[in-house]
């Protein structure tokens, strides 16, 4: 198995993390959806992965927990592309200071500063949102939660080593998002990330 899609780890814990283990040796591209501790690791120590797709809010209870991982395992070969929606920001941070070597394109699902909304305005956003979601959102959907809402973006990327980084894409969905504030954020990220495009997919794409 070379390409590994649709693992949606909350569905069945235990057979996708066999799944997962089983496929470890061959696997270069996997999408995987809400993942825990043991997913996690298993990915991590995954010899020939590539390109992860992992993304950790699509609705359900059990949620990914905030797992911090070491270094890569001797004879894994490290990401070339990563596409990560709201994992926590712990796990995030130390899954890019691990791939930071030959990490190459990364798309993240984040906002800038939250701004309340009221009115008309917030009847579409938790339209937009349930839309998205399959949910209506919470309370704690609506506050400045990560990754919603990150003002310090470019202070977190600047942590983590990038050093084969060429293009970054953030992707804003229902977070936070306007021009001024976007051209600000990207504008802070390129200055901690030089050579680094950095995108928005609603300002750019």
């Amino acid at each position: 198995v070379v390409e590994l899609n649709g693992v949606r780890c909350h569905a069945s814990p235990a057979w996708s993390l066999e799944l997962l283990q089983r496929a470890a040796p061959t696997v270069e591209t996997l999408h995987v959806f809400e993942p825990l501790e043991p997913h996690l690791y298993a990915v991590h120590a995954m010899p020939r992965l590539r390109a992860l797709h992992v993304a950790c809010d699509t609705g359900f209870v059990v949620k990914t927990p905030e797992v911090e991982l070491g270094a890569l395992p001797p004879g894994v070969a490290g990401l070339r592309r990563l596409n990560a929606r709201s994992l926590p920001r712990a796990t995030l941070q130390s899954l890019l200071r691990a791939h930071g070597g030959t990490l190459e394109e990364l798309t993240l699902f984040s906002g800038y500063h939250f701004k309340p909304i009221h009115g008309q305005f917030k009847a579409i956003h938790i339209q937009s949102y349930t839309k998205f979601s399959g949910t209506p959102p919470g309370e704690q959907d609506e506050d400045a939660s990560w990754p919603r809402s990150c003002g310090d973006l470019h202070s977190l990327l600047g942590r983590c080593g990038l050093r084969a980084l060429r293009r970054l894409v953030l992707r804003r969905g229902t977070c936070s998002h306007t021009d001024t504030g976007c051209e600000e954020q990207r504008a802070a990220v390129r200055a901690a990330l030089p050579g680094v495009q950095v995108l928005c997919d609603e300002c750019d794409i």
